[in-house]
């Protein structure tokens, strides 16, 4: 199992017996609940000794657009965070993100995935070029994934292949996402649009790969309709 702890990073345990219907751990390791893990040390795993649920989360798994959201989320974190890494921040982060779901706001994984690319060293250059240092204006501003931020001009007809457009009040409202708390922001559409587009191609950029989980998220947004039961 991969475990996201307060304490500790991301750590990888392992459940003896966990196969067995009689196992008593079964039922509690569970994707994205909240538990207080008891360990016992090993020689390469951790064993999971014991652990107390704290939160199932319960409205996540009673909405599929949210869980896929929710996995989502946690697919960037196992895929930004490296085994180890003591980060107390991302595991507050990833808690607030999956209450702030279960609660049924909108946007929140794109902020999310912003503020983690943030948290984890990647916070982009939003008003002065990436490349020369010049202060970059204008209504609309060329981003960079790859270079790390907004681009001028004049760097941008030079040769930025990938870079795209995206209007000043994107970059306004990236600013506020990384400066302030996680919470669900009401924005316009265009704007919501422009920022996924940021994040999703920052993490690409640099990670070199987007998780699976986003395609069945982006699956379940667009056709809601797809998933109806049937027999």
């Amino acid at each position: 199992y991969t475990i996201l702890t307060a304490e500790h990073g991301k750590i990888e345990g392992w459940a003896q017996g966990v196969r067995k219907p009689q196992s008593k751990l079964v039922a509690h390791l569970q994707p994205l609940y909240l538990c207080d893990f008891m360990f016992a040390r090993g020689r390469r795993f951790d064993r999971i000794a014991q652990l107390r649920i704290v939160n199932r989360f319960t409205e996540l798994w009673e909405d599929l657009e949210k869980l896929s959201k929710a996995v989502y989320a946690a697919s960037l974190i196992d895929l930004v965070v490296r085994p180890g890494t003591k980060e107390h921040t991302i595991f507050e982060l990833f808690l607030s993100a999956l209450t702030l779901l279960a609660k049924g706001s909108g946007s929140v994984e794109m902020v999310f995935s912003l503020k983690l690319l943030k948290e984890t060293g990647f916070t982009p250059q939003l008003y002065h070029c990436v490349v020369c240092k010049h202060p970059v204006q204008g209504l609309s501003k060329p981003f960079d994934a790859i270079r790390g931020g907004v681009l001028c001009n004049d760097c941008f007809m030079s040769g930025a292949e990938h870079a795209f457009l995206v209007s000043s009040l994107t970059i306004e409202a990236l600013e506020m996402i990384l400066t302030s708390p996680l919470t669900s922001l009401e924005m316009p559409e265009l704007i919501a649009q422009e920022l996924t587009q940021i994040a999703r191609a920052m993490v690409s950029a640099h990670f070199g790969e987007e998780p699976k989980a986003r395609f069945f998220m982006d699956f379940l947004v667009k056709e809601p309709l797809a998933m109806t039961a049937g027999v």
